[in-house]
This record gives C-alpha cells, structure tokens and sequence, in this order.
C-alpha cells in the first residue's frame, strides 16, 4: 500500500515538463490589481491550453507590466524614454563567471559579500549601477532571487526596456508586492539619475 502511495506521488509530483498551473492564482492577481489601481486580464493561446496572465500597475507615468502563463515564468517589464545610453545587465554567477574570474574578467561589484557573489553585473556605466542598485533593492533581489535584470536602452529611437525574469512559478501575494515595491525604488533611482525622462 505504502509503495503503490509513493508511485502516485512521485506522478502527481514529477516532472512539470515546462509547465506550470496558473489557474489557481488568479485571485492573487486580481487582489494585486484591485489593491494597486491596476488593471489584470486573462489571455489564453490559440489551442486554448495556455493560461496567460497580464497585470498592469500604473506608477508616476510609467506601467510596471508583470507576466506569467502555464509555460512561461514570471516577468516584469517596463518602458521609458531614455535620457542616456545605459545598459545594464544583472543575472546568477555561474561555473563560466568562476573562470572569468581567474582571468581577472569580473563584472561589477557593489560592495555587499553576500549579493557580489551572488549576481553578475556588467555595465557601460559602473557609476550609475552603484546609485541605482541600492542596498536595499539588492536585498530584495536577493531575497526572491530574481533570476535576471536587463536595462537596454535603444539610442536611435530614445527608449529603453527593463526587463526582469523572477522565477517560474508567480509565487506568492507578498512576494509579488515586494517585487512591485521593489520596482517602483528602481524607477526612482532611474529618474534621480536622469537616466529615464
């Protein structure tokens, strides 16, 4: 009886393949967008087996847009009119940034232990990341580990994109109100250096 138990388990509980149920959170996401004048729609693809879901949370005159469906994770991603070239690019150290390291090729550090060596950061302006990714923001990345961060900005037509992949699955409300406040700090610091107009 015990073994048949397990095997189910180990069935219900294998593996995703890629997919993720997000039926079960769109409450969550409807509470966020009531809770933050936002606004929350459900998509689906053309076979209809996708579930997509779209959150959009107005901040100052920016939409802080947050993405998830059954195959893909969750996402942030806001656009600005840029004021300067700016890149950035923040993701998990990996096997290849220990050998870049041992040839003296590190990325940005920003002076916190536990966070330098957690992320790699590369920038066209090391200046500018120290005053945007605040302590404080670094504690959040780290506290949800944020799987990336990118900042691009398209000189030829003055925009930028900042685009963010958390994790696979939506998580929790806290959290996701974390990543939100989390964001916003981010836009501030953007527009305090006059990166973002």
């Amino acid at each position: 009886m015990t073994k048949e138990k397990n095997k189910t388990e180990t069935i219900i509980k294998g593996p995703s393949y890629g997919f993720t149920d997000n039926f079960p959170e769109r409450e969550m996401w409807k509470e966020i967008a009531k809770e933050l004048n936002g606004d929350f729609k459900i998509k689906h693809n053309s076979g209809h087996e996708i579930e997509i879901h779209n959150v959009t949370i107005p901040y100052k005159k920016w939409k802080i847009n947050i993405s998830v469906s059954d195959a893909k994770p969750l996402k942030f991603q806001i656009s600005f009119s840029a004021s300067l070239n700016f890149k950035l690019i923040l993701s998990w150290k990996d096997f290849i940034d220990n050998i870049m390291k041992m040839f003296g090729k590190s990325g940005i550090h920003l002076g916190w232990k536990e966070f330098d060596n957690h992320y790699r950061v590369k920038s066209n302006r090391s200046d500018l990341v120290k005053r945007i990714i605040t302590k404080e923001i670094q504690k959040t990345l780290l506290k949800h580990n944020v799987y990336s961060l990118s900042y691009q900005t398209d000189s030829s037509k003055r925009t930028a994109e900042l685009i963010s992949v958390i994790q696979r699955r939506a998580g929790n409300k806290e959290m996701v109100v974390e990543l939100i406040e989390m964001y916003k700090l981010l836009i501030d610091n953007l527009e305090k250096s006059k990166i973002i107009k």
